[in-house]
């Protein structure tokens, strides 16, 4: 997959660009890949963000009860 910022070629299922880092994409099509922009990263992020905000809890949950159980 070659990017479309700086040209260099990368291997296959890359996501990010291996010279400059750019985040990689497939095309519609099997086309040349684009950069993501910041409608389809967003969200992402958002989601991301979001579980790891449930993980936190969730082990913040586990080590409150262990520590009472442990007393």
């Amino acid at each position: 997959m070659r990017c479309p910022k700086c040209g260099t070629d990368n291997p296959p299922g890359r996501t990010l660009c291996v010279r400059c880092s750019t985040r990689l994409r497939a095309a519609a099509g099997g086309g040349p890949a684009v950069p993501d922009t910041g409608e389809i990263l967003m969200p992402r992020l958002r989601a991301d963000l979001l579980r790891l905000v449930v993980v936190a809890a969730v082990v913040v949950a586990l080590a409150a009860a262990l520590g009472t159980l442990l007393r």
